[in-house]
């Protein structure tokens, strides 16, 4: 399905995958028309067919929403169940990024190296930084609120990861499985 071309999707036939059932034996055969998925999972992130990438975008954003809410109840929690005079320092801006910097920085760059377009990573940062300003309470400008946490740029951690990955893929250490198992077998001797 990943290879099907439009044209060759526009000249199929049957135009829909089936499933022809035999049961029960008394009745003829019925045809069941399957639907092919707007999106699919696979290892947690979200693909849609031709792999543009949208779907796994808007899921990173909705993810990053929704952790939002988890970092905005523990905060909550910490400001109102402890006792007056520890209030001022649980809620306090350093322990409030603390809480946050785990919960979502880390989902939003787990999944980085896939995002093909500049403006998919434009999109996820904004949600986080919005993330991020909600959580403290402090709308700056999103690269000064960046610059200020140290949190670098996800454009230069989507590169990192790739580097990464693309190093992984090409060194091999003498004491990895794979070296060993890449070595020749035949030793010439001279």
């Amino acid at each position: 399905m990943f290879y099907e071309t439009f044209p060759k999707r526009v000249t199929r036939f049957p135009s829909t995958f089936h499933i022809t059932t035999r049961f029960p034996l008394s009745q003829p055969p019925r045809t069941l028309p399957l639907k092919e998925p707007l999106t699919f999972k696979y290892l947690g992130l979200t693909f849609h067919p031709y792999l543009t990438m949208k779907a796994a975008m808007k899921h990173i954003c909705r993810k990053i929403n929704a952790t939002y809410q988890t970092v905005a109840a523990v905060a909550h929690s910490l400001r109102y169940d402890s006792s007056a005079t520890d209030r001022g320092i649980r809620s306090s801006p350093y322990i409030l990024c603390r809480i946050w910097r785990p919960c979502v920085l880390g989902f939003a760059t787990e999944n980085l190296r896939y995002l093909v377009i500049n403006a998919q990573i434009d999109a996820v940062e904004r949600t986080l930084i919005h993330s991020l300003q909600r959580t403290l309470h402090c709308f700056t400008s999103r690269h000064i609120t960046m610059i200020e946490l140290g949190i670098p740029p996800l454009i230069l951690q989507q590169e990192l990861h790739l580097v990464a990955l693309q190093f992984r893929y090409t060194v091999l250490h003498t004491n990895t499985i794979a070296k060993k198992t890449l070595q020749p077998k035949v030793q010439i001797s001279m």
